[in-house]
């Protein structure tokens, strides 16, 4: 009888002992898991938080850019065109319009055009209808002014790419022309842009002096900038030079696919 009571006994203890040990469990399970939870309600109350944050920021921005660019289109930029207005007056009245006159007058119908400009950059909706062609365009044009270099751009009518990509596309190509004139001491550029269904090719071409074959994959910034966006583009970009023989740069981006009415409209 004594021996079936202490059987029981220990029975129960083991019993008792082994649901303290499944209520300890469940506890730190329970505890754990509130603790995860709490740990990922932090998280995303701070990413909700610097989202916020960041929008609030880029509001602030894109109004303090707009505010910007309105104050430089309506203000400085009417002062600076009364100011040409002026000196053309004064040649009128001139017998013999010096040439220090014509070159102000010259110099300040660039900076209109060159403040119009940077008042449109400003402009929340000019960079969402951004165009690269019409861009490039423009900066072939502003370089070409200095008379030191030759920039020839052929190009379709019409980019298969958003807005934003075009953006991209063109601080790489304006990388690559930047890269031509400070370090290639070129005295020619062509840059082609064809386009297919499929995809687009940028070939950015001098005529500098190049560099040595081992010095394609430097790691200067402009470098790292150009492979960093052709990356978020999602394609691929090389160097081909050698000294003396000038450089290519290569460029080639997958587009959407459209429809075979749209396509035509490139070609």
């Amino acid at each position: 009888m004594e021996k079936t009571q202490v059987i029981l006994a220990v029975l129960f203890g083991t019993i008792v002992l082994m649901l303290l040990v499944l209520f300890l469990l469940f506890f730190l399970v329970r505890y754990r898991y509130r603790s995860n939870a709490y740990i990922r309600e932090r998280e995303n109350l701070k990413k909700a938080f610097e989202q916020t944050l960041l929008q609030s920021q880029v509001e602030v921005q894109e109004n303090t850019f707009a505010m910007l660019g309105q104050e430089l289109h309506d203000n400085i930029g009417q002062l600076l065109a009364s100011t040409k207005a002026l000196i053309a007056v004064t040649q009128r009245k001139l017998q013999y319009s010096t040439d220090t006159l014509n070159i102000a007058e010259e110099t300040l119908g660039q900076a209109i055009n060159e403040l119009r400009s940077l008042s449109k950059s400003l402009d929340k909706e000019w960079l969402q209808q951004f165009d690269f062609i019409e861009n490039l365009e423009t900066e072939v044009k502003r370089i070409g002014t200095a008379k030191t270099l030759q920039i020839n751009f052929s190009h379709p009518e019409k980019l298969l790419l958003q807005p934003e990509e075009q953006i991209i596309l063109f601080r790489i190509v304006q990388e690559a022309i930047q890269n031509a004139i400070k370090h290639s001491q070129a005295q020619h550029i062509n840059i082609n842009v064809s386009h297919s269904v499929s995809s687009l090719v940028v070939n950015v071409i001098d005529n500098g002096k190049g560099f040595e074959e081992d010095l394609k994959m430097a790691t200067g910034l402009g470098i790292k900038n150009m492979k960093h966006r052709t990356q978020l583009l999602g394609g691929t970009i090389e160097w081909i030079s050698s000294p003396g023989n000038g450089s290519t740069v290569n460029l080639k981006l997958p587009v959407k696919k459209v429809s075979n009415e749209d396509s035509r409209r490139y070609y």
